[in-house]
């Protein structure tokens, strides 16, 4: 029973990793698996590994069939309804803010450095939201050693943030450079052209260090400095929506079905968060 409950918890969280902007950590949060998550992860080389495997295996299951079976509904929906869409996950991410400040318990906790560092996470946010660029459609790519090493980087940046609340590994790879290249390389492994391994294996090694790297880094930071981890989680939340935020929409009937959407959203988000009392 738990496996089936984990497999649908990495299908939500599948879900989250199809939208450049909305992070998996964020849904994980929700899910209140976050610390399990994080754990899990880190423990992969240790002597719990076997645990820690039986713990994920589960979670990547379900964030793999959400990946194949919803990329061409949510590209759909990216294409055809941005607005609406867009609003959705802006609802649900802001549906995470109640649930954080409830566990933080920021009237008692912060102080002005706390402030000072979620302020600062929101602006980083804004300012990676400024710079996201469009996706450029891509038909070759010349591997050089060079470009391996980026994508290398690439992967380390792009998972460690996959674990943050608020990053989402897909904008980072937006704004470096490397999500069409990657994009490209993954339909391409699907049409069984073997010679794009060299950057999908570049790209795999630098998730798969980050991933434990920066695991161990934030657990070490909730343990030694719990509140102010929580004000940098905080303002990652709340700097999402500026990577997220779509526009306005442009007519009465768009109006209607994106503030619905929000409203969706929200009111799932904080649903599922209303009874977490210590996910993190």
């Amino acid at each position: 029973m738990v496996k089936w409950v984990n497999i649908f918890k990495g299908f939500l969280m599948g879900i989250c990793e199809l939208i450049p902007g909305v992070s998996s950590g964020t849904m994980a949060l929700l899910l209140g698996i976050y610390d399990q998550f994080l754990g899990a992860i880190s423990k992969i080389v240790s002597k719990h590994y076997r645990k820690a495997i039986l713990f994920l295996l589960p979670l990547v299951f379900g964030m793999g069939i959400a990946i194949l079976t919803l990329s061409n509904l949510i590209d759909y929906l990216l294409r055809n309804h941005m607005v609406p869409t867009h609003w959705f996950f802006i609802g649900l991410v802001i549906g995470v803010v109640p649930m954080m400040l409830r566990i933080s318990n920021y009237k008692v906790e912060f102080r002005a450095g706390h402030y000072i560092i979620l302020f600062m996470a929101v602006a980083l946010l804004f300012v990676m939201g400024m710079s996201r660029g469009e996706e450029q459609v891509i038909n070759d790519v010349a591997i050089t050693f060079p470009l391996l090493v980026k994508l290398f980087f690439s992967g380390i940046l792009a998972s460690t943030t996959m674990l943050l609340p608020g990053i989402s590994g897909s904008l980072v790879l937006l704004i470096l450079g490397s999500y069409s290249i990657v994009i490209y390389a993954v339909s391409e492994l699907t049409s069984f052209n073997l010679g794009i391994l060299p950057i999908l294996i570049a790209v795999g090694s630098g998730i798969v260090l980050g991933l434990l790297v920066a695991s161990r880094i934030i657990q070490y930071m909730l343990r030694h400095f719990t509140y102010l981890t929580y004000a940098l989680i905080l303002g990652l939340v709340i700097g999402s929506v500026f990577a997220i935020y779509p526009g306005l929409p442009d007519t009465a009937l768009s109006w209607t079905v994106t503030v619905l959407s929000a409203i969706l959203g929200f009111a799932i988000s904080w649903y599922m968060g209303a009874d977490n009392e210590d996910t993190i």
